[in-house]
């Protein structure tokens, strides 16, 4: 299954959330090591950007922007197409326009799951969210 990842994967990472820091690990390190297959956007890179700079992390930003594109994951752009359906989805739920846009994409390519920590995902028809607590551990050898 591939998933799309939100921003909050990424920063809840790199910060070491208490709550969501090594469930967000894991995620990163199974897409890098090949395990999961996922997308992104432009958009969402540009979300963690911002959110590392509003924390005093912005000096990492071009080195972990340049880490996420390195783990192989998709990245797709925002495009016209993906901003109209977001205004479309933005009026008929109450949900940031960021995240109808991330919606948006999905649509577009295809893709009903999210990983993310954000429960306004649950309220967009045609979106699943998994909460990266419950991302699929890891089989055992043996």
């Amino acid at each position: 299954m591939e998933y799309f990842l939100d921003s909050n994967i990424f920063v809840n990472a790199k910060i070491k959330d208490r709550k969501y820091g090594s469930s967000c690990a894991r995620v990163i390190t199974d897409l890098a090591e090949g395990r999961l297959s996922a997308v992104t956007s432009t958009l969402a890179l540009v979300e963690v950007s911002n959110a590392l700079r509003k924390i005093g992390l912005g000096r990492g930003v071009a080195l972990e922007i340049n880490s996420i594109y390195s783990t192989g994951i998709t990245v797709s752009e925002l495009l016209n197409v993906d901003v109209r359906l977001t205004v479309e989805l933005f009026r008929s739920n109450s949900v940031s326009p960021y995240d109808c846009a991330h919606a948006a994409i999905m649509k577009r390519i295809g893709l009903d799951t999210i990983l993310s920590t954000d429960p306004h995902f649950e309220d967009i028809r045609g979106i699943n969210r998994l909460d990266p607590l419950k991302y699929p551990p890891r089989k055992t050898q043996g």
